[in-house]
């Protein structure tokens, strides 16, 4: 499916909370998120209890969740996101709150969520703890989040790339939380961990544009002077590639799972 870029510009401000609205119902139609959020799904199972979806964003996944007869509530701190999710799914329950300050007590929560919550915190140690409290012994938890640093993009300019992926990857909170984010489990004290892999695989430009392509040169013009002939000359590659059908993105997402003891 390709993602209508018409709410996108390369110029947009990742501070405007309108633009991150605009982002995630990109991310949401994306093949490879689908994917990703049934995985996430099929690993948490049935189960009885109120369950909570950290970093819930506009809901999508809260409604699959109740849908499959699970009592999810979503959780976003973007009163922008909370507002659009209750907009879209008015039956689902939704609060604004801090991932490091959920609003339950100990022990009060049967299941736990987050789907691309980690990338984007700087303590997500803290977070993982708050998951432990309010989770009841013998609870399932499972996050998934990309190592942005796994992208890779075909292109005749590989110095450029890695320099495009690198500044992605670092002007995030937290660019290796996929591969990391086991540790922080197992440190806040989580058993079975378990660890799996989900790939994202795009072919088609007008999918991968908005979604990582965009967000890498906007990084990549943050962290440093770049040439913006080389920038323009590296994504003129890329749509001459996508018209001879030769585009190619690949990413790691990494869903990982775990019990509260």
């Amino acid at each position: 499916m390709a993602w209508d870029m018409r709410g996108f510009s390369d110029v947009d401000s990742a501070d405007d909370p309108g633009y991150w609205v605009r982002y995630l119902a990109g991310v949401e139609q994306a093949p490879s998120m689908t994917q990703l959020r049934e995985r996430t799904y099929d690993a948490l199972g049935g189960r009885e209890g109120v369950g909570a979806d950290v970093g819930c964003g506009r809901g999508r996944a809260v409604s699959d969740l109740t849908e499959r007869g699970l009592r999810a509530v979503g959780v976003d701190v973007s009163h922008a996101m909370i507002s659009s999710a209750r907009l879209r799914f008015p039956r689902c329950p939704f609060v604004v709150a801090d991932a490091a300050r959920l609003p339950w007590p100990r022990h009060s929560l049967a299941w736990y969520r987050s789907e691309r919550l980690l990338l984007h915190v700087s303590d997500p140690s803290a977070v993982m703890a708050e998951a432990a409290r309010v989770l009841a012994p013998g609870s399932p938890v499972v996050v998934a989040d990309q190592d942005l640093d796994t992208m890779v993009v075909s292109s005749s300019r590989p110095g450029l790339t890695r320099r495009l992926v690198h500044a992605f990857t670092d002007g995030v909170a937290n660019g290796h939380a996929g591969t990391r984010a086991g540790d922080y489990l197992a440190d806040a004290g989580f058993i079975q961990v378990a660890v799996s892999v989900v790939p994202i695989v795009e072919t088609d430009l007008s999918t991968a544009l908005p979604l990582l392509l965009q967000p890498a040169m906007r990084a990549a013009r943050a962290a440093g002077p770049v040439p913006e002939a080389d920038l323009h000359g590296w994504l003129d590659e890329q749509r001459q590639r996508d018209k001879e059908g030769r585009f190619l993105l690949a990413m790691s997402t990494f869903v990982t799972t775990a019990r509260k003891p």
